[in-house]
């Protein structure tokens, strides 16, 4: 496989995605909304399947931003969803830069290619003969602002940073991207 080939390689998407601890602290949140009573059940359990499918650090502090902060404390609620999340996004970076030097190096095609399918099966651009890997797991799709990465609707997952995707998701050089238990590094030209 060639060097990578990223369009448009200082596209950066909208919004950082979410961290599992992140969408963790958001749900001890809703529980704690729920079980003062700020929260209907129905409502705890709607906001709770959104925090795990949420793409965003802005959608995931929308979850929690209507629960009533004490008079005493202006302002507490949001700055304890950003201490929250720059500690989860420290963390991460730093198991990412401690790991990052050991992880396999994955570049995406160069030239008029605009998907590359990763699974088991030979008719598979990336072949992985690992068993937590789908037999048709992923894909890189090429668009004009760069890549983007899909789950196939795999067994064990795809992942982007950490955080197992589930609509289509921007990737560049520097991430790490798992498929089942293959992690790889996305590498810059």
């Amino acid at each position: 496989m060639g060097g990578p080939s990223f369009g448009n390689a200082g596209w950066q998407p909208p919004d950082f995605r979410p961290s599992d601890a992140e969408r963790d602290n958001a749900i001890d949140a809703l529980s704690a909304g729920a079980e003062a009573g700020r929260l209907s059940s129905d409502t705890f359990s709607h906001r709770l399947d959104q925090a795990l499918a949420v793409q965003s650090h802005s959608e995931l502090t929308q979850l929690v931003s209507d629960l009533p902060i004490p008079a005493d404390q202006p302002g507490f609620g949001q700055r304890v969803v950003n201490a929250v999340s720059a500690v989860a996004h420290f963390r991460f970076k730093v198991k990412a830069a401690w790991r990052g030097p050991s992880l396999p190096r994955l570049s995406l095609p160069g030239g008029p290619q605009v998907t590359l399918r990763i699974g088991r099966m030979p008719e598979c651009d990336l072949q992985l003969f690992d068993t937590t890997v789908s037999r048709y797991h992923a894909e890189f799709r090429r668009s004009q602002n760069g890549w983007f990465l899909v789950d196939l609707g795999s067994t064990n997952g795809t992942r982007v940073n950490g955080w197992r995707i589930t609509a289509p998701t921007a990737v560049q050089p520097g991430d790490e991207v798992s498929f089942g238990s293959v992690v790889f590094s996305l590498n810059g030209r």
